[in-house]
């Protein structure tokens, strides 16, 4: 029994770099998704801060970094993200989760009003605590 290869040029269907554009879901997507690169710029900083700390130059190197308009702006975008891709998650989280009480599915506006509740009770705790 032999086969023999089909003569027939296989169909490859072209993808473009820039596919995603076309539709408003994937474009919020990646903006979501590169929430990430912000987050990575706080990690940095957060870094930076121990270390200076470590050093005992805290007050003169790191609250001196912070002040600068260029550190303070990149903070905001940071912010921004941070807080976008929160909104995103507790909105998505929720409908993912698959919680049963007594044979019952939980509500999800339920489900993501905790994790709000809970955020704001940590966020609160820590500016007392500060």
């Amino acid at each position: 029994m032999t086969t023999t290869a089909s003569k027939r040029k296989k169909y490859v269907r072209e993808i473009k770099p820039t596919w995603w554009k076309k539709l408003d879901f994937y474009k919020f997507y990646v903006l979501r998704e590169s929430t990430s690169v912000p987050t990575v710029w706080f990690c940095l900083v957060l870094l930076y801060g121990l270390v200076s700390l470590g050093k005992g130059t805290f007050e003169t190197d790191f609250v001196g970094f912070l002040q600068n308009p260029v550190v303070v702006i990149l903070n905001i975008i940071t912010l921004g993200a941070v807080l976008l891709n929160s909104f995103t998650f507790f909105g998505m989280a929720p409908q993912m989760m698959n919680i049963i009480v007594k044979n019952e599915r939980i509500n999800v506006t339920l489900v993501s009003r905790a994790f709000w509740g809970i955020t704001a009770f940590v966020s609160l705790l820590a500016l007392i605590l500060v």
